[in-house]
Protein backbone atom coordinates (compact mmCIF):
# COMPACT_ATOMS: atom_id res chain seq x y z
CA UNK A 1 0.00 0.00 0.00
CA UNK A 2 3.13 2.48 0.88
CA UNK A 3 4.44 1.43 -2.12
CA UNK A 4 1.55 2.60 -4.29
CA UNK A 5 1.14 5.84 -2.20
CA UNK A 6 4.47 6.75 -3.30
CA UNK A 7 4.74 5.86 -6.81
CA UNK A 8 1.43 8.15 -7.55
CA UNK A 9 2.46 11.00 -4.83
CA UNK A 10 6.30 11.33 -6.10
CA UNK A 11 5.32 12.66 -9.48
CA UNK A 12 3.08 14.72 -8.39
CA UNK A 13 5.47 16.45 -5.56
CA UNK A 14 8.00 16.54 -8.31
CA UNK A 15 5.74 18.41 -10.86
CA UNK A 16 4.50 20.61 -7.89
CA UNK A 17 8.13 21.09 -7.17
CA UNK A 18 9.01 22.27 -11.08
CA UNK A 19 6.40 24.41 -11.15
CA UNK A 20 7.06 26.14 -8.07
CA UNK A 21 10.64 26.87 -9.41
CA UNK A 22 9.34 27.76 -13.28
CA UNK A 23 6.68 29.84 -12.17
CA UNK A 24 8.60 32.43 -9.72
CA UNK A 25 7.27 35.58 -11.33
CA UNK A 26 4.75 37.82 -9.26
CA UNK A 27 1.31 38.77 -10.24
CA UNK A 28 -0.83 41.37 -8.60
CA UNK A 29 -4.43 39.69 -7.52
CA UNK A 30 -7.18 42.01 -6.66
CA UNK A 31 -10.74 41.50 -5.70
CA UNK A 32 -12.65 43.98 -7.35
CA UNK A 33 -15.17 45.76 -4.67
CA UNK A 34 -12.38 45.98 -1.88
CA UNK A 35 -9.63 48.37 -2.47
CA UNK A 36 -6.48 46.73 -2.24
CA UNK A 37 -4.09 44.60 -4.29
CA UNK A 38 -1.43 41.86 -2.78
CA UNK A 39 1.61 40.36 -4.95
CA UNK A 40 2.48 36.67 -4.77
CA UNK A 41 4.37 34.58 -6.71
CA UNK A 42 2.34 32.55 -9.73
CA UNK A 43 3.08 29.19 -7.81
CA UNK A 44 1.76 29.94 -4.92
CA UNK A 45 -1.95 31.56 -6.65
CA UNK A 46 -1.66 28.56 -8.68
CA UNK A 47 -1.14 26.18 -5.96
CA UNK A 48 -2.87 27.55 -3.00
CA UNK A 49 -5.80 27.64 -5.68
CA UNK A 50 -5.86 23.87 -6.16
CA UNK A 51 -4.90 23.38 -2.36
CA UNK A 52 -8.34 25.79 -1.38
CA UNK A 53 -10.25 23.64 -3.93
CA UNK A 54 -8.91 20.42 -2.14
CA UNK A 55 -9.96 21.11 0.79
CA UNK A 56 -13.46 22.54 -0.03
CA UNK A 57 -14.11 18.97 -1.77
CA UNK A 58 -13.40 17.41 1.05
CA UNK A 59 -15.10 19.40 3.22
CA UNK A 60 -18.20 18.76 0.91
CA UNK A 61 -17.45 15.09 0.93
CA UNK A 62 -17.27 14.91 4.88
CA UNK A 63 -20.67 17.08 5.14
CA UNK A 64 -22.29 14.41 2.69
CA UNK A 65 -20.89 11.53 4.82
CA UNK A 66 -22.64 13.32 7.72
CA UNK A 67 -26.11 10.79 7.55
CA UNK A 68 -24.14 7.65 7.53
CA UNK A 69 -21.87 8.77 10.27
CA UNK A 70 -25.04 9.10 12.22
CA UNK A 71 -26.78 5.84 11.36
CA UNK A 72 -24.03 4.33 12.14
CA UNK A 73 -23.50 5.58 15.62
CA UNK A 74 -27.18 5.17 16.16
CA UNK A 75 -26.68 1.25 14.83
CA UNK A 76 -23.56 0.82 17.34
CA UNK A 77 -25.44 2.04 20.00
CA UNK A 78 -28.42 -0.59 19.37
CA UNK A 79 -25.87 -2.93 18.83
CA UNK A 80 -24.02 -2.64 22.12
CA UNK A 81 -27.63 -2.55 23.90
CA UNK A 82 -28.67 -5.98 22.20
CA UNK A 83 -25.16 -7.64 23.09
CA UNK A 84 -26.09 -6.38 27.49
CA UNK A 85 -29.01 -7.93 27.18
CA UNK A 86 -27.56 -10.85 25.53
CA UNK A 87 -24.99 -11.01 28.48
CA UNK A 88 -27.74 -10.61 30.96
CA UNK A 89 -29.86 -13.49 29.60
CA UNK A 90 -26.98 -15.74 29.32
CA UNK A 91 -26.18 -14.68 33.32
CA UNK A 92 -30.16 -15.36 33.88
CA UNK A 93 -29.61 -18.74 32.01
CA UNK A 94 -26.41 -19.87 33.94
CA UNK A 95 -28.36 -18.82 37.63
CA UNK A 96 -31.14 -21.25 36.36
CA UNK A 97 -28.98 -23.84 35.71
CA UNK A 98 -27.06 -22.91 38.94
CA UNK A 99 -30.11 -23.04 40.84
CA UNK A 100 -31.69 -26.21 39.35
CA UNK A 101 -28.40 -28.00 39.87
CA UNK A 102 -28.63 -27.14 43.64
CA UNK A 103 -31.67 -28.44 43.98
CA UNK A 104 -31.66 -31.25 42.45
CA UNK A 105 -28.72 -32.35 44.16
CA UNK A 106 -30.53 -31.48 47.92
CA UNK A 107 -33.33 -34.07 46.88
CA UNK A 108 -31.27 -36.80 46.43
CA UNK A 109 -29.99 -38.31 49.73
CA UNK A 110 -26.61 -39.20 48.52
CA UNK A 111 -25.73 -35.22 47.04
CA UNK A 112 -25.61 -36.69 44.05
CA UNK A 113 -28.34 -35.95 41.27
CA UNK A 114 -31.07 -38.01 40.80
CA UNK A 115 -31.04 -39.48 36.97
CA UNK A 116 -34.60 -38.73 35.26
CA UNK A 117 -36.11 -42.55 35.00
CA UNK A 118 -38.60 -43.33 31.82
CA UNK A 119 -42.02 -43.02 32.41
CA UNK A 120 -42.10 -47.08 31.45
CA UNK A 121 -39.69 -47.93 33.72
CA UNK A 122 -42.24 -45.93 36.73
CA UNK A 123 -45.11 -48.42 36.05
CA UNK A 124 -43.35 -52.29 36.84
Amino acid sequence: MRLIYWSLAAPLILLAVLFAVSNMQTVTLGLWPLPFNVDAPVFLVALGGLALGFMAGGAVAWLGAGRARSRARVAERALRKRESEIEDLRRRVGDAERAAATKSAKSSPTGLPVPAMPPAAMQR
